[in-house]
């Protein structure tokens, strides 16, 4: 069962309506200093998984060939248009209000196609590791919270999409596991701390990044791994 994707949607979703009903109450200091704390949470996660492989070259190669391909694919100009069309489909918003569908599409990206969320689900399918998952289910849950406390209750509904991306990697992942050795997924989860460590830089100001197209670095690195090792 992938019990951390489930941790995490719920999170999402309860953090969503508990913002939506607080909104005013939520002071306007902890709406910018939480995400700072958040993206540096991150980061610490990121750091911890890097440390798993033994082959760093293999993962930079992967990492760099990912963000080649994931920038040609357009992968986050891709779900900034989505995230804004469905945000005018929910809330009714016109071209004016930028700010509520910047917030919506980070909120968007973050939740469902972060290369935290794509390589937790990953990995929990790999070896029922649901850690990442879980320790993210925190973050997404206080982000969900502030983000819903700016944009409204539609933030509560990204908990959908991104229950069924993420049990679509899950369950892909679990059906794969039995044919990777240990020093695969080391690299899988090197290229996964990385990605990671990108969006913590994004979510603490330190440094702009488009995380969301380095996400095809999980598959390539797997598969020169299975080649090269």
């Amino acid at each position: 069962m992938p019990y951390g994707v489930i941790v995490d949607s719920l999170a999402v979703l309860m953090g969503g309506l508990i913002g939506g009903f607080a909104g005013e109450r939520i002071s306007k200091s902890l709406k910018v200093e939480l995400p700072v704390v958040f993206g540096f949470a991150a980061i610490s996660m990121g750091v911890l998984k890097i440390t798993e492989t033994n082959n760093l070259t293999l993962v930079i190669l992967s990492l760099i060939l990912g963000s080649i391909l994931g920038s040609l694919m357009q992968i986050e100009r891709s779900l900034e248009k989505g995230a804004k069309f469905i945000l005018g489909k929910v809330k009714g918003f016109n071209e004016d209000e930028d700010r509520y569908q910047e917030l919506f599409v980070l909120g968007l990206i973050a939740f469902c196609v972060s290369g935290t969320g794509i390589f937790g689900a990953l990995r929990e399918g790999f070896i029922a590791d649901s850690s990442i998952l879980l320790s993210k289910s925190v973050l997404d849950f206080f982000t969900a919270m502030i983000f819903a406390s700016i944009v409204g209750y539609s933030i509560s509904l990204i908990s959908i999409p991104q229950f069924i991306i993420l049990s679509l990697f899950f369950y892909a992942a679990h059906l794969i596991a039995p044919y990777l050795s240990t020093t695969v997924l080391g690299n899988f989860s090197a290229v996964g701390g990385i990605i990671t460590l990108m969006m913590g830089f994004k979510m603490a100001n330190i440094a702009k990044s488009k995380a969301a197209n380095a996400i095809p670095a999980l598959l390539i690195v797997v598969v020169l791994s299975l080649i090269f090792l």
